[in-house]
C-alpha cells in the first residue's frame, strides 16, 4: 500500500493570511486538502460544487480541481500526495463536501496531526503517518455509510453478519451462495439480494476479494509456491487462481511480489 507523502498540516485563518480579502483567488490544486472547518462561515467551492462552511463540513480536495473560498474562513487542513493504490482511490471517491456527525472525532485527529508535524521526531513522524491513515479511514466510513442510505444498501444482518465472519476464517471451505444461503437457513434468492444490499457488492464478488486479500497477505510474507498459495485461499487450480489475480491486479502474482519486495530493499 502507497503511503500518502504529507506536504503539511495546519490551522488556515483568513482573517490572518488574506486580511481584508472577500473571496480567494481561483486555483488548481496538485494534491489532496482535506479541511474540517473551526467556525460556520463563508462558501467553499470546488469546481462545479459548492457547499455553505459549517463545522460539521468535511472537505476534499482532489488533484486537478479548481477551488475557491468565500471569506471569512477557518480550517484545521492537512495536504498530501498520492498517485495510485487504495488511499488514492478511496480519496479520489470521496465527495468534494459531506456532512459528518462525528466532527469531534475528527478534531481530535487534526489536532494531534498538528502537534506530531510541529516536531522532527522519528517517532512523531510515525505518529503522524498513523494519524493521516486514520483520517483516511474515518472518511472512508463515513462516505460509505452516506453511499448506504442513499442506495438502499442495508445495515447488516444476523445472517450476512455471521456468513462474512465465517468466510473470512474458512476461505478453503465451499462457499457458494447455495452452501451459505442453507447454513442461515435462507433461500439463494433471498440471501443473496440480502447480502447484496448490506455489503454493496455479490457474495460472488466479496468471496473473490477475501481471498485476493489473503493471497496477498501469503505472495509476500512466505515464499509459498503458487499452487500452495492458491489452496490455502480456495481457488479451485494454480491457473485459475493466477487468472483471478491478474484480471484483478493488473500483473501477475509473481510480478506484483517483486514490485512490493523492491520497495523494502535495502
Amino acid at each position: 500500500m502507497q503511503l500518502p507523502e504529507i506536504v503539511t498540516v495546519g490551522i488556515y485563518d483568513s482573517k490572518v493570511a488574506a486580511k481584508n480579502v472577500k473571496i480567494s483567488n481561483n486555483r488548481k490544486t496538485s494534491m489532496f486538502e482535506l479541511e474540517l472547518p473551526i467556525c460556520e462561515s463563508g462558501i467553499s467551492y470546488i469546481g462545479s460544487n459548492s457547499a455553505p462552511i459549517t463545522e460539521n463540513l468535511i472537505i476534499c480536495a482532489k488533484p486537478g480541481q479548481t477551488r475557491h473560498t468565500k471569506f471569512p474562513f477557518k480550517c484545521y487542513f492537512v495536504h498530501m500526495i498520492l498517485h495510485e493504490g487504495i488511499l488514492f482511490d478511496t480519496l479520489m471517491n470521496t465527495p468534494d463536501f459531506f456532512e459528518t456527525d462525528r466532527r469531534e472525532l475528527y478534531k481530535g485527529i487534526f489536532e494531534k496531526m498538528i502537534k506530531r508535524h510541529s516536531t522532527l521526531a522519528k517517532s512523531d513522524t510515525i505518529m503522524l503517518q498513523s494519524l493521516v491513515l486514520e483520517v483516511i479511514y474515518t472518511i472512508s466510513r463515513d462516505t460509505a455509510r452516506l453511499v448506504r442510505g442513499k442506495s438502499g444498501i442495508d445495515t447488516p444482518s444476523p445472517a450476512v453478519e455471521k456468513t462474512i465472519n465465517y468466510i473470512k476464517n474458512n476461505l478453503t471451505e465451499d462457499l457458494s451462495l447455495e452452501a451459505l444461503a442453507s447454513a442461515v437457513s435462507l433461500s439463494p434468492i433471498h440471501f443473496h439480494n440480502i447480502f447484496k444490499r448490506a455489503v454493496g457488492k455479490t457474495l460472488r464478488d466479496y468471496v473473490e476479494e477475501q481471498r485476493l486479500k489473503k493471497a496477498v497477505e501469503l505472495l509476500i510474507s512466505t515464499n509459498y509456491s503458487l499452487t500452495k498459495i492458491a489452496f490455502e485461499c480456495g481457488f479451485s487450480s494454480q491457473s485459475y487462481f493466477s487468472y483471478v489475480f491478474k484480471r484483478k491486479m493488473k500483473k501477475t502474482p509473481r510480478e506484483y511480489a517483486t514490485e512490493m519486495y523492491s520497495q523494502y530493499e535495502i
